[in-house]
């Protein structure tokens, strides 16, 4: 039996997020990206994937991507994480989702707090997410990944915390464990009075006082290396 996540990183082309593997026909938005923006050229082979475990080998073609292989499934080589990210007037979302995605992480939030600095409308809570989503296919192409992260902005903290499972990153905490697979990272300020007395438990990613962002990728380095699934 094939070991179709081997056998795609084995073959040295190039490797693109596409929506919908079954399409007739390129939207002039893909058409672009392949042509302009990756400057591949008609004839060239290419591997893309749905970003939900399936990929192909693939032809370009003037209108279309010409299915050339067979279709691969690829079962998600990590355990399921979820990480939550307290947006900041200083943080990058742009860099985390990026790295996040690279990593494997099945589910990223962006989460209003009570010391969170912005607090956007909803106009520019769309736009934000769609930059995410744009920003986290790519990073998916770039790592030869198939499993597209699940992808949010603007949950409040009172919803994320009550999501059975979940663990609220805290310096005073205990050691991150394999148990954990939910995680909320707080604010550079740290939590609020109100936040830090609900009942989820606490857990320490590090012994020192890390910024949103580097705690993010660092837990999510943890999760997708020591803790494989089964």
């Amino acid at each position: 039996m094939i070991d179709s996540l081997s056998e795609l990183h084995r073959l040295n082309i190039p490797h693109l997020y596409i929506s919908d593997l079954d399409m007739d026909e390129l939207s002039p938005q893909d058409k672009h990206h392949l042509l302009n923006v990756r400057r591949l050229k008609v004839g060239q082979r290419i591997t893309v994937t749905d970003g939900k475990g399936t990929w192909q080998e693939c032809e370009i073609t003037k209108s279309t991507l010409k299915q050339i292989s067979d279709r691969y499934f690829c079962e998600n080589y990590v355990a399921k994480s979820s990480i939550h990210i307290a947006l900041t007037k200083s943080g990058k979302p742009e860099l985390v989702t990026q790295k996040l995605t690279e990593l494997g992480v099945t589910s990223i939030q962006f989460f209003f707090s009570e010391r969170s600095i912005p607090q956007w409308d909803e106009s520019k809570t769309l736009k934000k997410l769609r930059k995410l989503k744009t920003i986290s296919k790519q990073a998916l192409a770039q790592s030869k990944g198939v499993w597209l992260p699940r992808l949010n902005v603007g949950a409040r903290f009172e919803e994320l915390v009550a999501e059975e499972g979940m663990f609220m990153a805290d310096r005073r905490g205990e050691r991150l464990t394999e148990g954990v697979r939910k995680i909320m990272i707080g604010p550079e300020g740290g939590w609020g009075e109100s936040e830090y007395e609900y009942g989820a438990k606490k857990i320490r990613i590090h012994e020192l006082n890390l910024r949103a962002e580097t705690a993010a990728i660092a837990v999510a380095t943890l999760m997708s290396s020591s803790f494989p699934k089964n």
